[in-house]
C-alpha cells in the first residue's frame, strides 16, 4: 500500500499532468475545434473520478492514522490503570475498550483459562462468568484452537483446517479472529473479535499487542488478588480477619444509610475455650476452631460476613437484618453449635461445646461500627455472667460497668 505522503505525491503529479494535458488539448482545439472534443471530455472526466477516488483513499488513511495515534496516546494511561487494580471488572472493560479503539467490530469476547478444569470460560462485560456458563475446551472452535496452538486464529484459516465443519457445528461462528493471551508461555485466556469493518491487514499485530498488555494485567491481577486475600484472611480458619471486617463495615454502613435498613452485629466466643485447650491440647483447639468455622459458613447467608475477631472470638455482620432478626439467626446458630458432635465435647464443663454472644445494631444502638461492636460486647459479657450458652441482644439499661474486660477463662 502507498503511504499517506506517497498518495499525496502521486495526486499532485497527476494534477500537474492533467493541467499540461489540458493546455496541449487547448492549443490543438484551435486547429481542430470539434474532432476530439468528446474524447477529451471523457478522458478528463475519467481522470477526475480517479482523483476523487484517491482523495477518498487519502481521507480513509488520515482517519485510520488518527485512530491509531489516539490509541497509542491512550496506551500509557490504560496500562497504568491496569497495573494498579485487582478488579477483574476494570481489566475486562479496559481490554474491550482497547480492542474497539483499533478495530471497528460489534463483537468482543474474552475467555479466561481455568487450569484446574483445562477449559476456557467466557466472561461477561462486567468481568464475571456468563450466567449461561459458556465453556470452550482446548481445540474447540476458533477460540479453543487459538488457545491450543497459541497463535492467532482467523476464521478462514480455521475453516481450511476443519473443512468438515459448517456454521452450525462451529460453536463460535460469529468470531472472525481469536488471539491467545499468554504470559511466558502460560495460557491465560483468549480475546475473540467479530467481523471487522474495512480491515487494512495489520489487525492481528495490533490485537497481539493488546493481548500482551492484557496478559501482564491479568497476571498482576492474580498476584494482587492473592496478596489481598492473604491480607484479609485468617490463616487457620480461612475466615475473614479484622482488617476485612472494618473494610466491609464501611460499605455496609453506607448501604444501611442509603437504603434505611439495619446492620446487625453478632459477637460471640467459645465458652471455656482455655479449658478445652488445656485438656485436649492446642492442636485439638485449632481443629475445633476450623470445624466451628465450617459450621458457621454452612449456616450463614452469602451476603453476611463471618470474621475471626481474635482467638476464640467471632463476629458475624448481618446487613439488612434488624436486631430481632439477628437474634433469631444467632439463637439458631447457638443451638446448632451446642448440638454438633465436636471431638472431646463430653470433657467440657457443660458436656458439650457452647458459645455465648451479644447482638447490637446500626443505627438504632450505635452510630458507628466501633460503637455497635462495643455494645454487642457488653451484651456478650452479660450472657457470660448469666451462665453462658446464651445470646442476648443489647439493652440500653445494661450497667455501664458491664463493659469491663471479660475473664479470659470464661
Amino acid at each position: 500500500m502507498l503511504g499517506e505522503y506517497g498518495i499525496i505525491g502521486v495526486t499532485i503529479i497527476f494534477c500537474i499532468g492533467t493541467v499540461v494535458f489540458l493546455l496541449v488539448r487547448s492549443s490543438q482545439r484551435a486547429a481542430k475545434p470539434d474532432a476530439q472534443d468528446t474524447a477529451c471530455l471523457k478522458e478528463i472526466i475519467a481522470r477526475d473520478r480517479q482523483i476523487q477516488k484517491m482523495e477518498i483513499k487519502m481521507n480513509q488513511v488520515a482517519g485510520l492514522n488518527s485512530r491509531y495515534l489516539s490509541f497509542m496516546l491512550k496506551v500509557p494511561t490504560i496500562v497504568q490503570r491496569l497495573n494498579s487494580t485487582s478488579r477483574l471488572h476494570t481489566i475486562i472493560l479496559a481490554i474491550t475498550e482497547m480492542v474497539k479503539d483499533v478495530v471497528v467490530t460489534k463483537t468482543v469476547e474474552l475467555y479466561l483459562y481455568d487450569a484446574a478444569d483445562n477449559q476456557l470460560k467466557k466472561l461477561s462485560a462486567d468481568g464475571v462468568f456468563n450466567q449461561e456458563q459458556v465453556i470452550v475446551t482446548l481445540g474447540e472452535g476458533i477460540i479453543g484452537s487459538a488457545a491450543k496452538h497459541r497463535f492467532v486464529m482467523m476464521r478462514e484459516h480455521f475453516n481450511k483446517m476443519n473443512p468438515h465443519m459448517n456454521g452450525h457445528q462451529n460453536p463460535d461462528s460469529q468470531i472472525w479472529m481469536a488471539v491467545p493471551i499468554t504470559f511466558k508461555e502460560r495460557l491465560l485466556g483468549v480475546v475473540g473479535v467479530g467481523e471487522i469493518d474495512n480491515p487494512v491487514g495489520n489487525e492481528s499485530d495490533l490485537l497481539k499487542m493488546i493481548a500482551d498488555i492484557a496478559a501482564v494485567a491479568l497476571m498482576n491481577q492474580a498476584i494482587l488478588s492473592e496478596a489481598q486475600l492473604k491480607a484479609n484472611t485468617d490463616p487457620l480458619t480461612g475466615l475473614n480477619n479484622r482488617n476485612y471486617l472494618y473494610r466491609m463495615a464501611q460499605h455496609y454502613i453506607e448501604q444501611s444509610v442509603q437504603e434505611e435498613t439495619a446492620l446487625s452485629i453478632f459477637l460471640f466466643d467459645i465458652d471455656n475455650f482455655k479449658d478445652y485447650n488445656d485438656t485436649n491440647g492446642h492442636s485439638a483447639g485449632d481443629q475445633l476452631l476450623i470445624e466451628l468455622s465450617q459450621l458457621m459458613r454452612g449456616s450463614t447467608r452469602r451476603e453476611s460476613t463471618i470474621v475471626r475477631y481474635g482467638g476464640e472470638e467471632f463476629i458475624i455482620m448481618l446487613p439488612r437484618i434488624d436486631k430481632e432478626g439477628a437474634f433469631i439467626y444467632a439463637e439458631r446458630l447457638r443451638e446448632k453449635i451446642a448440638n454438633h458432635p465436636f471431638r472431646h465435647r463430653e470433657k467440657q464443663p457443660m458436656r458439650f461445646v457452647s458459645v455465648s454472644g451479644g447482638i447490637a445494631s446500626f443505627p438504632d444502638d450505635g452510630d458507628s461500627i466501633h460503637k455497635v461492636i462495643e455494645l454487642a460486647d457488653m451484651a456478650l459479657y452479660q450472657a457470660k455472667r448469666a451462665g453462658k450458652n446464651l445470646v442476648l441482644p443489647y439493652n440500653p439499661r445494661l450497667s455501664q460497668n458491664t463493659g469491663a474486660e471479660k475473664n479470659p477463662e470464661q
